[in-house]
């Protein structure tokens, strides 16, 4: 391999060190209260160097949560072949908690923390609107082939209160996953336990769908990321999802 690819490995390496180091400091303090001083300070980096990779810090937000919302779309995305749209609504509910609870500080960071970042006009060139409109479009296509009860048209309504409901889940058990007061279930069952009703009250013919889409059994001491050493319930503990990168100074 070689110079100049050694040269754009390590350039990407220190490029990840910093949006890992300022995603965990956005998310502890939030994202006004943190300066790129000391985003360099908590991986041992120059000022400098921050200036290298990004325009200002505003760049770095915005190149952060694009890079963090094409994560999330591409996991609710790589559902989009399933072609029963019931079917496929239940696996971007599925799809939607995994990512949130084995990435809680990308979660966090784009859906628990204020909106720092500018809005595209256009809808096409934002990020962050790729998952709902799968969302959406699953819905419209539930509507359009009479798999929900006449009653429910309202295709935008209906996708905005299931994402609430999963949006929900996903939060509470990262805030609030380790609070000793809740006897939290796993979070698949959880999940099951607010979507079966949901979807009860919404297909024409519940009971035609979940007789061949019933949950599955968890394996006998099966650990939920809730559990799990990269906690989601505490984002701000430990190091940040990736590389942490080299603990040097420089570009």
């Amino acid at each position: 391999m070689g110079t100049a690819d050694r040269i754009e490995r390590e350039r990407q390496a220190k490029r990840t060190a910093i949006l890992d180091a300022a995603r965990e400091l956005f998310v502890e303090r939030g994202v006004e209260a943190v300066t790129l001083r000391e985003v360099a300070q908590k991986i041992e980096y120059s000022t400098t160097a921050i200036y290298v990779h990004f325009k200002d810090k505003q760049d770095l937000i915005e190149q952060m949560c694009n890079e963090d919302f094409g994560k999330f779309a591409g996991a609710l995305l790589a559902m989009r072949d399933i072609a029963d749209p019931v079917e496929r609504l239940d696996k971007l509910g599925e799809a939607y908690v995994q990512f949130a609870l084995s990435m809680p500080r990308h979660y966090t960071l784009l859906f628990l923390t204020p909106a720092t970042t500018r809005v595209p006009p256009d809808e096409a060139d934002d990020p962050g609107f790729a998952g709902f409109a799968l969302l959406l479009h699953t819905v419209e296509e539930c509507i359009a082939q009479k798999r929900f009860r006449p009653e429910h048209t309202d295709a935008n309504g209906l996708a905005l209160a299931i994402w609430s409901f999963v949006h929900g889940l996903v939060s509470l058990l990262i805030v609030k996953g380790h609070h000793p007061h809740f006897r939290w279930k796993q979070p698949d069952e959880l999940l099951a336990l607010g979507s079966r009703p949901l979807m009860r009250g919404l297909l024409a013919d519940p009971d035609a769908y979940f007789s061949r889409h019933e949950p599955r059994a968890r394996a006998p001491g099966r650990r939920s990321p809730a559990a799990s050493a990269d906690a989601p319930h505490a984002p701000t503990r430990g190091r940040a999802n990736g590389s942490r990168g080299p603990k040097r100074r420089g570009s």
